[in-house]
C-alpha cells in the first residue's frame, strides 16, 4: 500500500486518513468556521465571569485552624483591576473589566481569553481576624490570607490550703 502526500491548498477539503472521504473542511481557511466561532462566543457572552479558586486551611499541631488561604486564578488581569475588601463580615474580591484596544487590522478567529468583570464573596466567621487579612498577586495568582483569631489560654494557679 502506498500513501500519497498531497500539498495543502486553500479551500481544499482534508480527507480522513486512509478513507479517501472528506471528513472536515480545512480549518481556519473556511469562512463558515469563523462565523460559527463568533456565534458560539456570543452565546456564552456572560456579563460576570467566574474565576477558579482554591481555599486552603493551615492548622497548628492540635488541628486548630491558624489561617485560610484563598487562591484565585486571574491570568491576564492587571493588578489595578483587582479590588479586595472586607465589608459586613464578607471578604469581597472584585475584578473589573479591562479595556481592550485593538487596531482596525486585528480580527479574532477564536477569542478564548475573556476580559469580563467578576466578583467572589466569602462570608467571614467571628473567629477570623478581618483587620489582618493580607493579599499578594504574583504571576496571575491572587492569594488572600485570612488569619484566625486564636483563643487565649489562661493558666490558673491552684492554691493548696
Amino acid at each position: 500500500m502506498t500513501t500519497t502526500i498531497t500539498p495543502y491548498t486553500i479551500g481544499r477539503v482534508i480527507p480522513a486518513a486512509g478513507t479517501g472521504y472528506s471528513q472536515l473542511p480545512a480549518l481556519f481557511n473556511e469562512s463558515w468556521l469563523t462565523d460559527v466561532l463568533k456565534d458560539f462566543d456570543k452565546a456564552f457572552d456572560i456579563p460576570n465571569a467566574t474565576y477558579p479558586y482554591n481555599v486552603k486551611s493551615k492548622t497548628d499541631k492540635d488541628g486548630n485552624p491558624v489561617c485560610y488561604t484563598i487562591e484565585v486564578a486571574l491570568a491576564g488581569v492587571g493588578k489595578d483591576n483587582i479590588n479586595v475588601k472586607v465589608q459586613d463580615r464578607h471578604l469581597n474580591i472584585d475584578i473589573r473589566k479591562e479595556e481592550e484596544v485593538d487596531d482596525e487590522a486585528t480580527s479574532y478567529v477564536k477569542k478564548g481569553i475573556s476580559r469580563r468583570k467578576g466578583q467572589l464573596s466569602f462570608a467571614l466567621s467571628d473567629k477570623t481576624d478581618a483587620k489582618n487579612i493580607s493579599s499578594t498577586y504574583t504571576d496571575g495568582l491572587l492569594r488572600v490570607v485570612v488569619p484566625v483569631i486564636q483563643p487565649e489560654v489562661y493558666n490558673i494557679d491552684v492554691k493548696v490550703d
